[in-house]
C-alpha cells in the first residue's frame, strides 16, 4: 500500500498570532517531513491599501522561506475564503490544514460559524487542525514592548488609547506596543474577573465590535 506524503498549509490572517502560527505548521512539517506552505486570503478591495497589513505580510513571508517553505497570496475575487483555501490546498496537494482561532481580530469573521461549516464541507480528505492562539503572554515578549498602564476611553463610537484617564467611560489596562512602528499599535490587555482579554489597537483606536 503506497504511503500519503503529508503536505501542510497554513492560513494566517493580520494580527499578532500569524508569527506563532507559522512557528506550529512549521515544527509540524519538520516532524512529518513534509513541504510546508503558508497561506494568507485577502478580502479587501484591489485598489486598497494598508501599510500595517504590507509589514505582516513582509514578516510572514521571511519567516516562512527561513523555514524553507513556500509562502503564498490569494485574493478572493468575489470568491469565499473557505473556497479559496481549499482550491489553494488542492493545487499543492496539501493534506493539512492549520489555522488559528482568535476573538481579538477580524480573523473572527472566518473562524467561527459558517466560515468553518463552510471548509468542513469542502475539505474532504484534507485534515483541519484549529489552533488556539490566546496565549499571547508568550508571544508579546517576541513581538511587542514593555507593557505600560493606559486607558481606552470611549469617543462617539470609537475607543481611543490614552495614557490618562478622560471622560465618563474610560477603561483601564495594560498597553503593549508592537516593535518597529511610529504608531499606538499592539495589544490592550483587560482584565475582568480574573480572565485576561486582549484587544487588538491600531493607530491609537480600538474600534468595538459590532
Amino acid at each position: 500500500m503506497e504511503m500519503i506524503k503529508e503536505s501542510i498549509m497554513v492560513c494566517v490572517h493580520y494580527g499578532p498570532h500569524g508569527q506563532r502560527l507559522i512557528q506550529r505548521g512549521s515544527e509540524l512539517a519538520r516532524k512529518l517531513q513534509a513541504p510546508l506552505v503558508v497561506l494568507t486570503v485577502d478580502s479587501t478591495g484591489d485598489n486598497e491599501y494598508n501599510p500595517e497589513n504590507q509589514l505582516y505580510l513582509s514578516g510572514w513571508e521571511k519567516q516562512t522561506k527561513d523555514a524553507g517553505g513556500l509562502f503564498l497570496y490569494r485574493k478572493c475575487h468575489g470568491k469565499k475564503t473557505a473556497q479559496v483555501i481549499v482550491e489553494t490546498a488542492r493545487e499543492n496537494k496539501v493534506t493539512q490544514i492549520v489555522l488559528g482561532q482568535s476573538s481579538q481580530t477580524r480573523w473572527q469573521e472566518i473562524t467561527r460559524g459558517s466560515f468553518i461549516n463552510d471548509l468542513m464541507e469542502l475539505v474532504g480528505t484534507i485534515d483541519l487542525h484549529i489552533v488556539a492562539v490566546q496565549r499571547y503572554p508568550e508571544l508579546l515578549e517576541q513581538t511587542h514592548e514593555r507593557g505600560f498602564t493606559a486607558y481606552l476611553v470611549k469617543n462617539g463610537d470609537r475607543y481611543i488609547l490614552m495614557e490618562e484617564p478622560s471622560g465618563q467611560e474610560a477603561t483601564k489596562g495594560t498597553f503593549f506596543r508592537e516593535f518597529d512602528t511610529d504608531f499606538n499599535t499592539g495589544l490592550f490587555k483587560v482584565v475582568n474577573n480574573g480572565d485576561a482579554q486582549y484587544l487588538k489597537i491600531v493607530q491609537n483606536e480600538w474600534v468595538k465590535p459590532q
